[in-house]
């Protein structure tokens, strides 16, 4: 949001390491700008790597465990697998990526097992950390970001030309706080004085620089000359720069009032984003009404402690890390503390719980925003119940409600996750674990492990008939005939799905109904009975409209497209097919948006349509990639092989594989606008227009050109002089780049790159 002042020299010095060094650590202290280097070098190098250059912020991770996870999400790698760890190598293997892991520190080890073995693993994969301590393996190249220069001159200080790094860093932000503010004659000295002062710490110049809107340059020093005697009698063995921060945060604490200290105290207990309401519900109590903190987060914004940003139309407000830790480290010991601790765990259970109970209903979209804006916060309040062997069950019941994020929003890899950690921590029977368990069976379902789902689900069956609990026997009678449908055991599994549904029923409509509905509707369709599916998702469809309800909505209309493709009404079909992908889109919902596409191509060869079939084809053969091939146990395989075989006939193998190459090269976002009609194929404008030839060796690059020519491999080996074996190593390479498997798909590739 921010210029970047300096730092030039240190960011080509640290492209110039990642060119010679697969790894690269910037170290620092809190706040001296480590985050901002990394991500100024990461943008000023993507050019050079193929796949660009990827942050992943670990700052909100507070889990060890999830470090893995996390960075498989940001890259796209597929969260499916139970080893994800052996998931994300493989993903990352023949990748040419510029991985960006901000803020380490609190994670080193995990990082360190995680960057040493994705290193091995992947030879043209460069790794740039910033941490506050190295991450201590072999090949590591540390360099370490020191505070901007603070240099006395001998010219005129208010001259533009003779300011500091620091002096221009404090004269751009002040001038954004107090507009009209500048560096004059009579206060240039001063400002260059603070700014030595301050070490040339850019956390604390900017934090300085805010108060311009109500001190001067010297009102600002007078100030922090106190503050440096103050801290000077603590622990002198601290260095000077982390002197200069805390003071600089004591200084800024010391100017709020006591309603404004106390909101700061209290705010640092969240992680990540902050939305007005949770603010009220957490932070509100003795010594801060409720009505008093909209003021006083209104008066820390002022004050730079807190940072405004509007999401989805409503302010949301973040602390920088250094600022937070500051809070809590001041929370620590207060009477207050565990009793804002406990509301922030309760604030976050009751939302899951709201979650879960209007779900089914209207409003999906805006809770799914919230929600993934709330991310970091259930996991911290998550891993904070689990932290507590009393609170097993609290954590059960939490990751439970959280159902339909971890399965509707493309999260079932960390929905597993937690509620494997949940049904771990408590053994007792309960109702809360009876849910956990055909949660969790469901959600590996989702990812196609019917095995594992099975067992969670004759274990969810058998505990709440044990507590005499209908409701999640309901549940998990119906999920495990889908299991066992999957497994192959289609007359048990029919049979169980419809006693499930019939079970459901009896509560009235409810989420689970619809859904136990729509898997009889699904099970009609692999029977080849579109009529009787047709049937039961009508009622579906008209039991989800009438409650307003959305993402199952999107799921039913696409099985009423694949019973009517099935029956021949191909323009009614891919009307539904549409549909049910415009509805997807908010939702993010990956393997639905793969299932749609998949179909759509289907009606598309059945239209006469061959060549847009193709492309969709190849389209959705890049969304699969991050989930694995047909998770979910969706039985797409066999109608997608047949339709393939069709279109490659009818096209011929070479316009077959343009086309198909063609799809390939759209984003997710161009591949659902060419699907819906919104707009003609185009490559994914996220990636440089040279990306496809620079991620090739100046070698590879040739051996390509020559395969975009027509040559043979004898052809291209005897005209650069080198082993036959040796064009085969190069061809396998460029095929691994570029995720291709025929030499016509590397012509149109280069074709297209070219163009």
């Amino acid at each position: 949001m921010t210029s970047l002042v300096g730092r030039n020299s240190e960011s080509a010095e640290v492209r110039r390491l990642l060119a010679n060094s697969r790894l690269v650590t910037l170290t620092g202290t809190g706040g001296v700008g480590k985050t901002r280097l990394a991500i100024d070098v990461a943008r000023r190098a993507r050019r050079r790597f193929s796949d660009g250059a990827m942050l992943v912020e670990l700052a909100e991770v507070a889990d060890p465990a999830l470090v893995a996870l996390t960075v498989a999400q940001v890259v796209g790698a597929p969260t499916h697998q139970t080893d994800v760890v052996a998931t994300l190598i493989d993903y990352l293997r023949g990748r040419e990526l510029l991985l960006v892991l901000d803020n380490c520190e609190h994670l080193l080890d995990e990082s360190a097992v995680l960057v040493r073995n994705l290193l091995s693993a992947s030879a043209d994969l460069r790794i740039l950390v910033t941490s506050r301590e190295p991450l201590r393996i072999a090949g590591e190249h540390v360099f370490e970001v020191a505070p901007l220069s603070v240099r006395r001159t001998t010219m005129d200080p208010a001259h533009e030309g003779a300011r500091s790094e620091a002096v221009t860093l404090f004269a751009e932000r002040a001038a954004a706080a107090a507009p009209g503010f500048r560096i004059t004659p009579d206060n240039a000295e001063t400002v260059e004085e603070l700014c030595r002062r301050l070490d040339g710490l850019p956390l604390a110049i900017e934090l300085a620089a805010g108060r311009m809107r109500a001190l001067s340059p010297s009102e600002l020093l007078d100030r922090l000359d106190d503050h440096y005697r103050l801290l000077s009698v603590g622990d002198r063995s601290a260095a000077p720069r982390q002197q200069s921060l805390w003071a600089t945060l004591d200084w800024s604490y010391e100017l709020c009032s006591n309603r404004e200290r106390v909101l700061w105290e209290r705010l640092s207990v969240f992680t990540g984003t902050v939305h007005l309401h949770a603010a009220e519900s957490v932070c509100s109590g003795d010594a801060l009404s409720q009505d008093e903190v909209v003021d006083c987060i209104a008066a820390l914004v002022d004050k730079s402690i807190l940072v405004k940003r509007v999401t989805g139309g409503r302010p949301t407000y973040r602390m920088l890390e250094t600022v937070r830790e500051y809070g809590l480290r001041k929370l620590r010991g207060n009477p207050a503390e565990a009793t804002i601790e406990e509301r922030y765990r309760s604030y976050y259970q009751r939302l899951a719980r709201e979650f879960d109970e209007n779900w089914f209903g209207p409003g999906q979209e805006q809770m799914v925003d919230r929600m993934r804006g709330e991310h970091a916060n259930l996991r911290a309040v998550l891993d904070s119940l689990l932290s507590d062997p009393e609170r097993g069950r609290d954590a059960l019941g939490m990751a439970s409600k959280l159902f339909w994020y971890w399965l509707g929003c493309g999260q079932q890899r960390e929905g597993r996750y937690w509620l494997d950690r949940s049904l771990a921590s408590d053994s007792v029977s309960s109702s809360e674990r009876a849910a956990a368990l055909w949660g969790n069976g469901y959600l590996a379902v989702a990812e196609g492990k019917a095995v594992v789902a099975l067992d969670l689900l004759r274990g969810s069956e058998n505990l709440a008939r044990e507590l005499g609990d209908s409701v999640n026997l309901a549940h998990a009678t119906h999920l495990r005939g889908v299991a066992e449908h999957n497994l192959g055991n289609t007359t048990l599994g029919m049979a169980l799905i419809e006693e499930g549904s019939a079970m459901e029923e009896l509560g009235g409509p409810s989420m689970l109904q619809v859904l136990a509905l729509e898997h009889v509707g699904w099970a009609f369709c692999l029977r080849q009975q579109p009529e009787r599916a047709l049937e039961v998702l009508e009622r579906c469809r008209r039991i989800c409209t009438e409650h307003g309800e959305r993402w199952l909505l999107s799921w039913i209309l696409t099985f009423l497209g694949l019973a009517l493709w099935m029956r021949g009404d191909l323009e009614r079909a891919g009307e539904h097919l549409r549909e049910a992908l415009a509805v997807k889109r908010p939702f993010h919902d990956a393997l639905g948006i793969a299932v749609v596409m998949e179909i759509l191509s289907w009606v598309a060869a059945a239209e006469g349509e061959a060549e847009r079939s193709a492309r969709l084809m190849g389209a959705v053969r890049r969304v699969w990639e991050p989930l694995g091939d047909y998770p979910g146990g969706f039985e797409l395989r066999g109608w997608s092989e047949t339709t393939s075989r069709e279109i490659r006939t009818r096209l011929g193998g070479n316009a077959f594989e343009s086309a198909f190459a063609e799809g390939r090269l759209l984003g997710t976002e161009q591949a659902i606008a060419y699907a819906l009609g919104e707009a003609p194929p185009a490559k994914d404008e996220s990636s440089p227009d040279d990306a496809l030839i620079s991620s090739l060796t100046p070698r590879e690059a040739q051996v390509a050109d020559m395969l975009a020519e027509g040559m043979t491999n004898k052809q291209i080996a005897q005209a650069l002089v080198v082993a036959p074996r040796t064009v085969e190593t190069h061809i396998e390479h460029i095929f691994t780049k570029l995720g291709v498997n025929s030499r016509t798909q590397v012509a149109v590739l280069i074709a297209a790159q070219r163009s």
